[in-house]
């Protein structure tokens, strides 16, 4: 299990710090909109780690190593995991760091918690297109959604520096997010972890266990 997190956690931990210094960058840049600029490009470094991490079709050292596919899974369940709250964290803190008005901060951690929920639930649906697809074909799926969320973020923020809307509380989303109950926030944010790990625990690499009087 030690050989599983030290191959898998590099691509990880190394999205991990790129983020930071993004977070880092964006806040002493004063770009536009800064605040909101990290969530947004969050599910794209999860993308790139899961492409990373599954580039080669076949590891020599999981087959000669007793773990199983779902000790493998276990790993980068806990892996994706680790790096989505330390995403989340950084937003967190860079958050407070700003300075901002108190009318911003709601807004401004309910997309972070938003968007931290949306790359959980990717990196398991990333997961189960691996396993019923194959990597071969999925990852297309993996880079599109690379290509996608990158292109998304950079014309949306171009688009609002390009309009004049240069300051975070032109954010057009600020009105929905400070309109919603934190009591949902916290409800969705539940589902969204209960599904993450039936995901995990009773997903096809996990084995069924034996019915009940079943001779094994």
């Amino acid at each position: 299990m030690t050989a599983l997190v030290r191959k898998y956690s590099l691509f990880y931990l190394a999205h991990a710090v790129t983020f930071f210094f993004l977070c880092a960058y964006s806040m002493a840049a004063n770009t536009p909109n800064f605040p909101f600029l990290p969530a947004l490009f969050f599910p794209i470094y999860l993308s790139s780690a899961v492409a990373l991490s599954e580039r080669e079709t076949g590891d020599p050292l999981l087959n000669i190593l007793p773990v199983s596919p779902g000790e493998i899974m276990k790993v980068k369940f806990v892996l994706a995991f680790v790096f989505v709250v330390i995403g989340w964290l950084n937003m967190a803190l860079f958050t407070v760091l700003q300075g901002l008005d108190p009318f911003l901060i709601k807004p401004i951690m309910t997309l972070n918690t938003l968007c931290s929920i949306f790359t959980l639930l990717l990196a398991a649906a990333f997961q189960l297109g691996i396993q019923f697809f194959g990597w071969s074909v999925f990852r297309k799926v993996i880079i599109l959604c690379v290509v996608l969320f990158s292109v998304f973020g950079i014309v949306f923020f171009l688009g609002l520096a390009e309009s004049g809307h240069n300051h975070p509380e032109d954010f057009p989303l600020v009105p929905v997010l400070n309109a919603l109950p934190t009591a949902l926030l916290v409800m969705i944010s539940a589902l969204a972890l209960a599904a993450f790990y039936l995901v995990l625990n009773f997903g096809p690499w996990n084995p069924r266990p034996h019915a009940r009087g079943e001779v094994l």
